[in-house]
């Protein structure tokens, strides 16, 4: 059964293909696991030694990975911790996020020209919205 990419699969995409761009200098001729190119090794011997290689970084990275989930773990129940102390609730940090992203879009420039655009449509939309009225009076005093 084939799965959607998660955000992880391609957070280690992401890690991947920058760790290859960054020392593709130094491995040029090399290839990884998750590079899609196997170097074609007739050797056994050779092989073995290329995958056991290829195990221990895996091991290593994957260390690595569990070491700063279980730091950030920590970071984050320490944060907690430190609002609770402040008094800080869940609803103040939601209003204080509201308001940090509703000043952000009011500044931006996509904002700003959006504004300014119906403003213009508006007074333009009432002008003519008089004109027709005054238009349509006109027309039925004309009548009587």
């Amino acid at each position: 059964m084939d799965r959607s990419p998660t955000l992880d699969d391609k957070t280690d995409e992401l890690y991947d293909n920058a760790e290859i761009a960054h020392h593709g200098s130094l491995y040029e001729n090399a290839s990884s696991p998750d590079s899609g190119v196997h170097p074609n090794l007739t050797d056994p011997v050779e092989q073995a030694r290329q995958e056991e290689e290829w195990k221990r970084e895996l091991a290593e990275v994957e260390e690595d990975i569990q070491t700063l989930r279980q730091t950030l773990s920590t970071k984050i129940r320490r944060t907690q911790d430190l609002k609770q102390k402040l008094g800080i609730t869940p609803l103040q940090e939601f209003q204080h996020d509201l308001q940090s992203g509703l000043k952000t879009v009011t500044e931006s420039g996509v904002y700003q020209k959006t504004s300014h655009g119906l403003k213009v449509a508006g007074e333009k939309t009432t002008e003519a919205l008089s004109t027709i009225g005054t238009s349509v009076s006109k027309k039925m005093e004309d009548l009587r």
